[in-house]
């Protein structure tokens, strides 16, 4: 019968995970994710969890039949926490005309979350806490000895949360979804409900053995002095245990990719570790039932654990530039780190429930108490370390701090209980040798420094210029430099790369604001929601326009490390009177304000990092729409390169199943961009669509990323609500219960590229633009029709900015097509390879620096850009010359590519004779060198430059140098 509970616990401890993780999740989606309302919400689940605790130590003794007890609190957890998975979503609508006028002020808010946390989750894991008291009686009545009853059915359930936890982000909530995977934990509870009925009707034998403690009474006060102790040193490690779990993800965040299942695969690791150690002590008790005496060296232990392990992790992060996302590869960079902590913790927790229950008697009193204490300790634990010990101490500091508590631990009981004062004064010197090896400054000197190194491998011209421990995140800034001056800045937030400011990324999140502006006849009110490196917020703050700028995001570190980027205060965006700025969950300020906006845009995370599939969901793009003023639009980002093409279509479909006038636009490269309207019926005039252009700083910033003219803006079309719902074909959208579609993998082998073809295709753009009734809608007339001739440019400018996807090699004849038939320059520079960062550095070059052949190179394609031909092959020949006497550290190919455009640029310039003639002596030189006879060559094919050159100015290198030059096709490919 014994076997039957332990497998009945096994299965509840699964159900309870499962349950524990959806609940976490859907009180995200009614109370907010910022971390103030995460850590509340665990510490109203805590605090369930200890109300059962409490309420089993207070009466569980009371029970007649505690099997029967059992089954009616798997029952209630199995009802309930259905009811909850699905009732706590549509708690954010009813709440919200309470909660709303608070979202400002955080000590208001914060209490009120927490209260309504433990309300909300107080039944279920009441139920929870009282669980394991009332199966521990039930074993001892059938004749268990307590410890290791305790230690199995603590190991058993704590397995069975193993099972849960990873169950359901890698298999249930993608296959069932969050409402079916809520159903299947409560049939599972139910079962051991109904077992556990079953089990209760069996009569209790009394011919086993009964345990020794079972009906001793002791004299009031006679244990009085004994258990202060062992529940101080239970809170404590439920308090060390919980906090160095935040502290782990936090470090382990640095090299692990953010996603769900990796967060799972960290936490099954803890929980791991403590089945462990709770069916090890059971073993140690069954051995030897005095065994809970070495408790004090199991917390020396657990200090020197932490220690050691923090001192071999940077060991294990090995040297590969690409971040940890196999779940193989997750389990052993976490374990060394994890295992040998969490399993003292579960040797600790038995070993402590021993202890008590000989001075309490009562198997439930000694239980209860017993996880109480420690539950109320991890629920402390938990938000200490979060919003105390990381954004203060930082995670090196903290894990010192959590070894002192184990070892204050091990001198608490040492001094009382422990017979084998040998073993503990071994504890001490080993913790106090293990302090004298404590890595101190491995956060500083290597571990950040490799994380950072995972995204910039082998570049010299980065460096980290802030870090900074925060409250939810480590959020790091790297400087690109050139020439010792700053390039671009980029933005990793616990090591992943998540925003930057090279031209590529402002030019897509700076189009969230271009483009309304340009086709909403009167945007006063904007919300960002999520503001990253503050791309967007400047492009908000740089229109005159907009009278309020409302700007959300989840940290006020990241907002507040944004001096980096500007620390002038009046460059500034969030200085700008306008600005009201909201440290809270974006999609919680939608469901709680009542303010109406004109636009909505927003810089999310990429999609696969935990949390974000909620800001790409139907209920999300829903929640957008309600908050549009009538008329308002909204912009937001498709990552194309994070998606499949199935997880893009559910994304897809979703935004459209919000906006029925949904369409797609070009962004740069694979950063795309969707835009809906609450009804928005166009009428801009042809003067207000360009009053962006004739507003210098902000025309200045949309030449430096390619939109020069105002017609440019049509060309970005891709398609309508028709062609984005063909796009998404058959798949589902995109929702809160059914998550895991963001991560689904690509249909077919081919389906990537043929995604690609369909979004690039320019010329079946073109005719969509020319039929489609939002642009007829939205489009002045006379600007529609002058986009059409602009789509070309684009397909050149798809060329470079998708790079090697669309393997794109020939460069010269789009250079030349963008020189004599448009007016554009940066695209020009783009497809040599050139960019407004690189031009930036080049502005501000000394004449010594400029005696670089790099920077005389990107000199010439710039002056090419602005069609001025005779100064433009004139820095060519200069950078083709000082190539010839660098060292060769300098960039091999500048030479080559510098004379082919020195030859074009001649010819633009209408001196192509002059272009014949300085062919001649380098390269029959070169050919002379190598052997070569002007003989053999004379009638070999050109390479595919010089065969354009000839065919569009006459240019043949076999008339003077009797062989080709020496030049190849590089000049075609941008670097």
């Amino acid at each position: 019968m014994a076997s039957l509970l332990y497998i009945l616990f096994f299965i509840s401890g699964a159900a309870a995970l499962v349950f524990e993780m959806l609940w976490f999740r859907q009180a995200g989606l009614a109370l907010g994710n910022s971390v103030w309302a995460s850590s509340l919400v665990l510490a109203g689940f805590m605090g369930g969890l200890a109300s059962g605790n409490a309420l089993a130590a207070r009466y569980g003794g009371r029970t007649p039949n505690p099997v029967r007890a059992y089954a009616v609190a798997e029952t209630a957890i199995a009802v309930t926490g259905v009811g909850l998975v699905f009732v706590l979503p549509g708690l954010g609508a009813i709440l919200a005309p309470w909660l709303g006028p608070l979202l400002d002020h955080e000590w208001l808010l914060n209490p009120l979350r927490l209260g309504l946390a433990f309300l909300l989750l107080l039944l279920p894991s009441t139920a929870m806490g009282i669980t394991l008291p009332l199966l521990t009686r039930a074993l001892a009545s059938r004749g268990s000895a307590f410890g290791p009853a305790l230690g199995r059915l603590y190991g058993w359930n704590t397995a069975g949360a193993v099972v849960g936890v990873v169950a359901c982000e890698m298999y249930l909530v993608r296959t069932l979804g969050v409402h079916g995977a809520a159903l299947l934990a409560g049939a599972l509870n139910l079962g051991a409900a109904g077992t556990a009925a079953a089990i209760a009707r069996v009569p209790v034998s009394d011919d086993g053995p009964v345990p020794a403690t079972k009906g001793q009474r002791r004299r009031p006060g006679s244990v009085a002095v004994a258990i202060p102790p062992w529940l101080t040193a239970a809170f404590l490690s439920g308090f060390c245990l919980l906090a160095l779990e935040v502290v782990w993800f936090r470090l382990l965040l640095l090299f692990v990719k953010g996603h769900s299942a990796a967060l799972a695969l960290i936490l099954a690791l803890v929980l791991t570790g403590i089945a462990l150690g709770g069916l090890l002590a059971a073993w140690w008790l069954r051995v030897s039932p005095a065994a809970h005496q070495f408790a004090a060296l199991v917390a020396f232990v657990s200090g020197i654990a932490v220690i050691v392990s923090y001192r071999v992790f940077p060991s294990l992060i090995g040297d590969s530039a690409a971040l940890v996302v196999d779940t193989a590869a997750i389990v052993t960079l976490g374990a060394p780190l994890i295992l040998p902590v969490s399993v003292c913790s579960g040797i600790f927790f038995t070993m402590s429930g021993a202890a008590l229950q000989t001075a309490l008697c009562a198997e439930t009193t000694a239980t209860g108490t017993l996880t109480l204490a420690n539950t109320t300790g991890a629920a402390i634990g938990a938000l200490a370390a979060g919003l105390l010990f990381l954004p203060v101490l930082g995670v090196e500091h903290s894990l010192l701090l959590i070894a002192l508590f184990y070892g204050t631990t091990g001198l608490l009981l040492m001094s009382r209980t422990l017979q084998s004062r040998r073993s503990a004064y071994a504890g001490i010197a080993a913790l106090g040798l293990s302090l004298t090896i404590f890595p101190f400054g491995s956060m500083e000197m290597h571990l950040v420094p490799a994380a950072v190194a995972r995204w910039f491998p082998g570049d010299g011209s980065a460096r980290t210029v802030a870090v900074r421990e925060g409250l939810g995140e480590t959020v790091v800034y790297v400087e690109r430099q050139m020439l010792g001056r700053p390039q671009s800045y980029a933005m990793l937030t616990n090591a992943f790369s998540m925003s930057a400011t090279s031209y590529g990324a402002r030019r897509y999140m700076k189009l969230y604001v271009y483009w309304p502006m340009a086709v909403h006849p009167n945007l006063k009110h904007a919300l960002l929601i999520g503001y990253g490196v503050g791309n967007t917020a400047k492009a908000m703050v740089d229109s005159s326009t907009l009278e309020t700028i409302d700007v959300v995001d989840l940290s006020r570190d990241i907002l507040e490390l944004n001096t980096v980027v500007y620390p002038d205060p009046a460059e500034n965006p969030l200085r700008d009177p306008r600005v009201r700025v909201h440290i809270e969950d974006g999609r919680y300020l939608l469901q709680t304000t009542r303010q109406r906006f004109d636009l909505i845009t927003g810089e999310p995370p990429p999609p696969g990092i935990a949390g974000v599939e909620h800001l790409y969901s139907r209920e999300y793009f829903t929640l957008m729409r309600e908050r549009l003023a009538k008329g308002g639009m909204v912009t937001y980002w498709l990552p194309l390169s994070d998606l499949s093409d199935v997880s893009a279509g559910a994304i897809l479909r979703a935004f459209c199943d919000a906006f029925a006038d949904c369409s797609l636009w070009n962004g740069s490269g694979t950063h795309l961009m969707m835009v809906g309207t609450r009804d928005a019926a166009g009428g801009v005039s042809e003067q207000d669509f360009a009053r962006q252009w004739q507003a210098p700083r902000v025309a200045a910033e949309m030449r430096r990323l390619g939109l020069e003219q105002p017609e440019q803006l049509g060309a970005l079309f891709i398609g309508d609500a028709d062609y984005v719902r063909s796009l998404a074909g058959g798949t589902a959208a995109l929702t809160d219960d059914r998550p895991k579609l963001i991560e689904a993998p690509f249909s077919s082998p081919d389906a990537q590229q043929a995604l690609l073809l369909s979004v690039t295709d320019t010329t079946a753009a073109r005719t969509r633009f020319e039929k489609s009734a939002l642009i007829a809608r939205l489009w002045p007339a006379t600007t529609r029709t002058a986009s059409l001739s602009y789509f070309e440019a684009q397909d050149v400018i798809n060329s470079h900015m998708y790079g090697n996807l669309l393997q794109r090699p020939n460069a010269i004849h789009e250079v030349h097509r963008l020189l004599t038939a448009s007016p554009l320059s940066t695209a020009v520079e783009w497809r040599l390879g050139s960019n407004a960062d690189i031009q930036q550095v080049l502005e501000a070059a000394t004449p010594e620096e400029l005696a670089d052949p790099f920077l005389q190179f990107h000199l010439g394609i710039r002056l090419l850009s602005d069609r001025r031909y005779l100064a433009a092959a004139e820095a060519f020949g200069r950078a083709e010359t000082m190539t010839e006497r660098a060292s060769a550290s300098q960039t091999a190919s500048t030479g080559d590519n510098a004379f082919a455009l020195h030859m074009y640029a001649l010819c633009m310039a209408g001196e192509c004779d002059r272009a014949q003639a300085l062919i001649r002596e380098p390269w029959l030189q070169s050919l002379r060198d190598r052997g070569v006879t002007p003989e053999s060559m004379a009638n070999s094919p050109l390479p595919p430059f010089w065969t354009w050159m000839k065919e569009t100015f006459g240019i043949d290198p076999r008339l003077t140098s009797e062989a080709p030059p020496r030049t190849d096709d590089r000049v075609a490919s941008p670097r």
